[in-house]
């Protein structure tokens, strides 16, 4: 909620619970949304009224320097600090404060110029997959393909060609990570549907995990 202090609270109760890393979110409003851009149904309940998307999103930044503090304060608890870029400016952030790997949102999945930027960086990534279709996982990871050989073209076809080829196929399985997740804040059980991340192995023969939006710990 843009609050230091509740985020080393988190950060004490992440390494508490034994956990690798804590994950942090790090954008810029302006690039984000719109100011025109009304909540969501779940951020009406839980933002102040009348607040814009905008104007809730503002004050959720951490600014550069907020990074560092956070990424030092993890470094005290011995966890490690991961954020998720969801613009430009961001992934240049994560790279001069040299975050080890990166994870990409669901809602980014199809923002090509982005998926490019985050391969080019050359670290692994985790790919979030909620809201899209098996197609889109495919089209994602071919941007993605395309990035981690070094391409400089950016057509459908140069990327389809980078995913088929067995140097594209080997860079993402040495460097991308997939997530299925159900995009519903909170979701309940009965859409989680985890068998999809057997299906995206099958598919795709990559490591897969889970973004989990459920409430308690059941999942």
């Amino acid at each position: 909620n843009g609050s230091i202090d509740t985020a080393k609270k988190m950060i004490d109760a992440a390494a508490g619970a034994g956990a690798d890393l804590v994950k942090f979110q790090t954008f810029k409003a302006e690039t984000l949304v719109t100011k025109t851009a009304k909540k969501a149904d779940y951020q009406k309940k839980k933002r102040e009224k009348g607040e814009s998307q905008f104007e809730m999103i503002k004050k959720l930044e951490l600014d550069r320097s907020a990074h560092i503090e956070l990424i030092t304060y993890c470094e005290q608890k011995n966890i490690q600090f991961l954020s998720t870029a969801f613009d430009h400016e961001s992934i240049d952030l994560l790279e001069e404060l040299n975050i080890p790997f990166y994870k990409i949102p669901s809602g980014e999945i199809t923002n090509g110029p982005l998926l490019l930027e985050y391969a080019r960086s050359g670290r692994d990534l985790i790919l979030s997959t909620g809201m899209s279709t098996l197609g889109e996982v495919e089209t994602a990871l071919s941007v993605l393909a395309s990035g981690f050989l070094g391409s400089e073209a950016s057509s459908t076809k140069s990327f389809t060609s980078a995913f088929k080829s067995n140097e594209g196929q080997a860079a993402l399985k040495q460097h991308v990570v997939l997530l299925h997740c159900t995009s519903q804040y909170p979701a309940p059980i009965d859409s989680v549907n985890l068998r999809a991340m057997k299906t995206m192995q099958d598919v795709f023969g990559l490591e897969i995990g889970y973004s989990d939006h459920t409430t308690g710990w059941v999942v």
